[in-house]
């Protein structure tokens, strides 16, 4: 038995070898540079639902508005929390917005404290001589960049002004699609086929990773899908696991 499993083992590593050098092949005859060692050997990661999450919602709330809350219902799935300091609504497809006076100084530390309490990555800032400007952030969902997902703050001399973006709960149920997700080795032959039918201008790859796409449909407001990042020499792609679609960031 534990020889046929290393005869198995030598034929699968042989097929991608294979299936590697014919990738980059292809890819150099477009005068496109692929590593090979860019191409990852994971599968896809799984399609999830996810569930509202009032709990986390009303403590996202009181973080940037304070404690002595009002909430009220505006319909069509919308929560609105009203304090002295400003107002945020939360929907259900995930995405909010709140404006006011959300810190009263060191917006930094503010931002930074925030996407560590919701499961962001550490905040960009793009400031100015004053203070002002914008930090931006991407979800994590159980480690994995959900590249739609972000949180978005203006800045104004040192003071969070307004907060806007995506809060997505902890946990959701993994759900099936029907259908096997794109491999790497897919994900790249169907960005090569759209960068034929945009004429799209790219010399080089130089990330291929996993991440998420949040989705909202009437069955499902909230649906994380997997997708494949490409990084390239001139701008970034991502390739939907399931529908194979590829859109450009």
């Amino acid at each position: 038995m534990l020889a046929a499993l290393a005869i198995r083992g030598n034929e699968e590593r042989l097929a991608r070898r294979t299936q590697q050098q014919e990738l980059v092949a292809l890819f150099a005859a477009d005068g496109m540079t692929l590593d090979p060692a860019l191409i990852p050997t994971d599968t896809a990661v799984s399609t999830y639902a996810l569930t509202r999450d009032e709990t986390a919602e009303r403590k996202a709330a009181a973080f940037l508005l304070g404690d002595n809350l009002e909430r009220t219902t505006q319909g069509g799935g919308i929560y609105t929390y009203t304090s002295q300091q400003g107002a945020a609504a939360f929907r259900d497809t995930g995405s909010f917005d709140a404006a006011g006076s959300l810190s009263q100084e060191n917006a930094e530390a503010f931002c930074r404290d925030f996407c560590k309490a919701f499961s962001y990555d550490t905040p960009i800032f793009t400031l100015d001589e004053t203070g002002s400007g914008t930090a931006t952030a991407v979800r994590l969902w159980n480690g994995t960049p959900v590249f739609n997902a972000a949180v978005t703050f203006t800045i104004d001399q040192g003071r969070v002004l307004s907060a806007s973006g995506a809060l997505l709960p902890e946990t959701g149920a993994e759900t099936s699609s029907g259908q096997k997700p794109l491999s790497a080795f897919a994900a790249l032959t169907a960005f090569q086929q759209m960068r034929h039918a945009s004429s799209s201008v790219v010399s080089s790859i130089t990330e291929v990773s996993l991440c998420y796409e949040l989705q909202s449909t009437t069955a499902a407001p909230m649906a994380l899908v997997p997708s494949w990042r490409i990084v390239t020499d001139t701008a970034t792609f991502y390739v939907n696991c399931i529908s194979g679609t590829v859109r450009r960031a």
